[in-house]
């Protein structure tokens, strides 16, 4: 990437989170008048306590879910990837063809130095995560094997992540019974 190119997006994306923060405060606003107005219609008796709960509940499940799809701009963890000592000790070779590397489907997030070393390729639609495929793999994860085609230069989320009690991958890691999709 030329270094005319990478000031242009690095100067958007300053911009982006300029304006995401801004958004953040009208966001704050609007939820404190809100509140405000529903504490008065249930202090009043206008509105169930019981009825608005289940109503916000079932607003809440919808917006969390948005949420996880936004293009919201976040960083990894900022450590040195590479002085991490405590890894989990996971052979993964011998269990990728019960759980087909459900954790490359997972969301992560690059660190500045991921960013910095150019090898992680990150989706410009979602900055900083990590890309995907159409398959909602992560790019570097190879279909064939499921294994790692940056291994040796991965997050240091890959790196530090333990499915072993994950129960979006496993509802009984060992006895290898993977949770349900």
């Amino acid at each position: 990437m030329s270094d005319s190119l990478r000031s242009d997006l690095e100067e958007a994306l300053r911009f982006l989170n300029h304006n995401t923060r801004a958004e953040r405060l009208a966001q704050a606003d609007v939820a404190a008048t809100l509140t405000a107005l529903i504490e008065t219609l249930v202090a009043r008796g206008l509105l169930p306590q019981a009825e608005y709960e289940r109503r916000r509940q079932r607003a809440l499940d919808a917006q969390r879910i948005a949420i996880e799809d936004s293009p919201e701009v976040r960083l990894g963890p900022a450590v040195d990837k590479y002085a991490i000592a405590d890894l989990p000790q996971i052979d993964c070779a011998a269990i990728i063809p019960i759980c087909q590397a459900r954790c490359c489907t997972l969301t992560v997030h690059c660190s500045a130095q991921d960013l910095d070393e150019g090898v992680v390729r990150w989706d410009y639609a979602r900055p900083y995560r990590i890309r995907k495929r159409e398959d909602h793999y992560c790019v570097h994860s190879e279909p064939q094997t499921g294994r790692c085609g940056i291994y040796d230069q991965r997050p240091a989320v890959c790196r530090t992540y333990d499915c072993r009690n994950d129960k979006r991958i496993w509802i009984d890691f060992d006895k290898r019974i993977l949770a349900e999709r």
